[in-house]
């Protein structure tokens, strides 16, 4: 059975935030230097950055061309390197990501399920 575009929005949302919670509990596992912690954080995040382009992959086109401001073509693509070429992930580039742009995927993300309902 296949998941109603609106709850593929709510995952989106679900996942922005358990990315931003990995993200926290990542700079803590820094500050004490766990790098297991560091690393477990660190795949928490890349999970939900899956779980983000995964879902995007299945929204309807004309959802996404309601947004258009939004990259939602990077946010896909991020999800293949992820999944099929994680060995080129750049942790510099995912930091990023989390702190600088997910708000405004956030943001659009809401406004569309709020127009959805």
């Amino acid at each position: 059975m296949s998941r109603s575009a609106s709850e593929r929005l709510q995952d989106i949302i679900d996942a922005i935030a358990r990315a931003r919670i990995a993200d926290d509990r990542m700079t803590q596992a820094e500050e004490i230097h766990d790098d297991d912690g560091v690393k477990v954080a660190f795949e928490s995040i890349l999970h939900n950055l899956f779980v983000i382009g995964e879902a995007v992959k299945s929204l309807p086109i004309s959802l996404l061309e309601e947004s258009s401001d939004i990259p939602w073509r990077d946010i896909a693509a991020l999800r293949d390197v992820i999944g099929h070429h994680y060995h080129r992930v750049v942790p510099a580039i995912i930091h990023r990501t989390v702190h600088v742009d997910l708000e405004p995927l956030e943001r659009e993300v809401r406004e569309l399920l709020r127009r959805s309902r």
